[in-house]
């Protein structure tokens, strides 16, 4: 083999091996990327579910404490003096639209007939 021949084998080697070890490194990082990606992923999975766990958690609380507050509400109302005595048509219906213009009621069957016509 002539000098030449011998130096166009190793610059060709030299490229080659070059080229390899760009694409093993560039390989190793596109999987270190997709790793990092994954286990991000997965965080932001649990960071989610756990969220919503703790969203659940405190409407559960809020309704708990809501329907607390209306048991309450009904003994005092019933316990109160005069809590038996008759009520005129006239105050009641006001009270039940009163009440109905309120979300929560707005679907009970005694604020029908008070709902405004569609």
């Amino acid at each position: 083999m002539t000098l030449p021949s011998l130096r166009t084998i190793l610059i060709i080697l030299g490229i080659l091996a070059a080229l390899g070890l760009a694409l093993f490194v560039r390989g190793c990082s596109g999987s270190e990327t997709r790793v990092k990606l994954a286990n991000g992923q997965g965080a932001a999975a649990t960071e989610s579910a756990r969220d919503t766990v703790l969203t659940i958690g405190n409407q559960t609380a809020a309704e708990g404490h809501i329907d607390d507050i209306t048991k309450e509400n009904e003994h005092e109302i019933r316990a109160a003096p005069g809590a038996n005595a008759p009520v005129d048509p006239a105050a009641r219906d006001a009270g039940l639209r009163a009440l109905c213009k309120r979300a929560s009621y707005r679907s009970d069957p005694k604020c029908l007939q008070f709902a405004a016509p569609r």
